[in-house]
């Protein structure tokens, strides 16, 4: 073979190595000349496209989709491309009616399919046959497969979803220690009705979230059946803000699992008011945020007082309808039995007119001093829990204090110890560092002197 043809066909074979084993057909030997024949555009880049066709017919490849066209033919035009460099891609439109998702730029997909060479612009390109997402793409169609599934089993249908109490004595949170969000809903729930929270800590954001959160539902169901007397009415399960991938412990099966399961009602309130998760769809209630979601389990004093105002408006006006009626039935009778005994009849009816009008008179204030004496008794509840949380703490501060009092250098002066300091405040700790001082100030329990060291 001559040196100038041997020499083209190993360029051939550097130009298309890729990680991975292949072989190119040796060429049929032709004539050996002292010059190759002369060869067309064409007819080069049909050889080429061959070469690529043959050994390029199945690639696999990730990358970032880039320059993302959807032609009206319906076919996918579009670049792949990492840190260093791109290729051109093409997904005709009888293979991308397939895919379960829309690619748009910034995507990181992996795709199937093989290299061609485009011969009108004599460029190579991926003819792709397969795409399937990863990273965010791949999240959200799980996503997607998990709420389709669990609205088929109606754990997202309304019907199934139980009612808020109206009046909750003790609301129960399951979030993070750390952070504002539990500081944020206390206040918020304290400032409008008084009221108990029961706190269950659980991880909000990682791989062991889920289970966390899985864990802190069952343990407040639990918790309620320790304590029949004094249960949780509604329960609270969130976080504040952050990515989808700091939420996307809320969208975990298990989690919506537990949630639905529970027996008390549930509100689920995760990040800010434009973030959903799975967790939103199957609870009881979705709160746009966590303060929200305290603001919606508990009305304000203001709102009760405004709710009873309500009740003895519509108590009246029903007492003064029932009246009214009672009223012509008494003058129907009253002719009825005009010319029997009338004076009697007229008593009678009279009577009955006035135990009605007092039966209906006293039946909004009896309402009234039962709500009252609820909320002297929610008030006396809360003032005698405050005042044993304040006298823990003091007793805590009382404890420490003592530590302090016992380990400070105070108290090792009370027992017939001093400290010296060289003039610039340097406390001196050693002969020689006092040699060197020269003066000194010696400090003892009722003050300090100065003194010199005298050689």
């Amino acid at each position: 073979m001559p040196r100038k043809k041997k020499a083209h066909q190993e360029e051939l074979l550097d130009l298309f190595k890729e990680p991975g084993e292949f072989s190119l057909s040796e060429p049929e030997e032709e004539e050996e000349t002292d010059e190759l024949k002369p060869q067309t555009v064409s007819e080069l880049t049909e050889r080429l496209k061959r070469l690529l066709r043959e050994n390029f017919a199945s690639v696999f490849v990730v990358g970032e989709i880039s320059n993302f066209v959807r032609q009206s033919s319906g076919h996918y035009y579009f670049s792949l491309k990492d840190e260093n460099t791109q290729i051109g891609a093409v997904m005709f439109r009888g293979v991308n009616s397939r895919l379960r998702f829309l690619p748009e730029n910034g995507m990181l997909v992996i795709v199937r399919g093989k290299v061609d060479l485009y011969t009108p612009a004599g460029k190579y390109q991926i003819v792709c046959e397969d795409m399937e997402p990863c990273g965010v793409g791949a999240k959200q169609l799980q996503l997607e497969a998990l709420k389709k599934k669990l609205e088929e089993e109606g754990l997202t249908s309304e019907e199934r979803k139980k009612p808020l109490p109206v009046f909750p004595k003790t609301v129960g949170f399951v979030t993070s220690a750390s952070g504002s969000v539990l500081r944020d809903v206390k206040n918020v729930l304290f400032r409008r009705f008084p009221c108990r929270l029961v706190f269950a800590p659980a991880l909000v954001q990682g791989e062991d979230a889920p289970a966390s959160i899985i864990a802190a539902i069952e343990n407040c169901n639990l918790y309620n059946e320790q304590h029949p007397n004094t249960p949780i009415d509604v329960l609270i399960i969130g976080r504040g803000g952050g990515s989808m991938e700091d939420l996307w412990c809320f969208n975990d099966e298990g989690v919506a699992r537990a949630i639905a399961a529970s027996k008390i009602p549930t509100v689920s309130a995760v990040g800010h008011e434009t973030d959903w998760t799975i967790a939103d769809m199957v609870a009881d209630l979705r709160a746009p945020t966590p303060s929200a979601a305290a603001e919606l389990v508990v009305q304000t004093m203001d709102d009760w007082k405004m709710t009873v105002s309500d009740l003895i408006e519509r108590l009246d006006d029903g007492i003064e309808e029932i009246i009214d009626d009672r009223s012509e039935d008494v003058l129907a009778c009253l002719k009825h039995y005009a010319l029997r005994e009338p004076t009697h009849i007229v008593e009678t009816f009279m009577q009955k007119v006035d135990d009605l009008t007092a039966r209906f008179i006293d039946k909004p204030n009896q309402m009234i001093e039962t709500l009252q004496q609820k909320v002297e008794d929610l008030d006396n509840r809360f003032r005698k829990d405050a005042e044993i949380l304040l006298e823990r703490h003091e007793n805590r501060l009382s404890r420490f204090r003592g530590i302090l009092d016992a380990l400070g250098p105070l108290s090792v002066l009370k027992r017939g110890y001093a400290y010296l300091e060289s003039p610039s405040g340097q406390v001196l700790t050693t002969a020689k560092a006092l040699k060197e001082s020269k003066t000194f100030r010696v400090t003892l329990q009722d003050g300090s002197v100065k003194a010199e060291t005298i050689d």
